[in-house]
């Protein structure tokens, strides 16, 4: 179903985006890789993900910056066919209690999640609509949405919670469009800093092929938008 498709995923260069889009190209889907900073492996990626005859092309962007998106998804419009498929992985994390957190990084936290997610969409949704077989898949951490307080990590979490309630309006809004719009949320995930496995009731971290394998089913699917999904093996529950 994904064959000849294409697909945006930003954070390509390593760990969640890389399985992702390396489960993409293995489902024949031409990928575009966006990066920004330690992406000293991007050449290596791009020839492993050439193997599966596939098309490949790779931007270097500080998404935070939305005439840097805007540029980006005008080369996209102008270098390819089409545009089907975008997963809005990126999104910086920081575990910091709450009177010790500075305004800067209060702002950094949300502005490579919930902003960087809307501009990407925002100059995405016109190609995506056109395409007929339009997906967003947004990348959220496991108990997204519930309301509890988290005081080392809150602007992670409002920027992903903010993600999730964009994720369900968009979804209705675009059912007309045939854009359909989902969230999966990983828990502990085996190239996570830190595995509390005492505290998965799964006792042990997710896998990240399993995670796009997830992506992967989630964006065949043609009756499943506004979801929530979480891979995370009762984490956080």
């Amino acid at each position: 179903m994904l064959k000849g498709k294409t697909a945006l995923v930003t954070g390509a260069s390593q760990g969640i985006g890389k399985a992702i889009i390396q489960a993409l190209a293995n489902e024949g889907c031409n990928v575009i890789l966006h990066y920004f900073q330690g992406s000293k492996n991007i050449k290596k990626l791009i020839k492993e993900l050439e193997k599966y005859n596939v098309t490949v092309s790779a931007y270097s962007v500080d998404l935070t910056k939305v005439k840097e998106v805007k540029k980006l998804f005008n080369k996209i419009s102008k270098n390819n066919k089409s545009l089907d498929i975008l997963v809005n992985n990126v999104g910086n994390y920081l575990k910091k209690p709450l009177e010790k957190l500075t305004i800067s990084e209060w702002h950094e936290i949300i502005d490579s999640n919930l902003h960087l997610t809307f501009y990407c969409t925002y100059y995405a949704l016109p190609l995506l609509r056109k395409s007929k077989h339009g997906r967003i898949i947004n990348i959220g951490f496991a108990s997204t949405g519930q309301i509890v307080a988290k005081p080392n990590i809150l602007p992670y979490q409002i920027a992903k919670t903010g993600i999730l309630l964009m994720t369900k309006a968009l979804a209705k809004a675009e059912a007309r469009n045939k854009v359909l719009v989902n969230m999966i949320s990983p828990g502990v995930m085996e190239n996570s800093i830190h595995l509390p496995k005492k505290e998965i009731p799964l006792k042990r971290s997710g896998k990240l092929s399993g995670l796009a394998e997830l992506v992967v089913q989630t964006i065949n699917s043609d009756y499943t938008t506004g979801a929530h999904i979480e891979y995370a093996g009762g984490f956080n529950l």
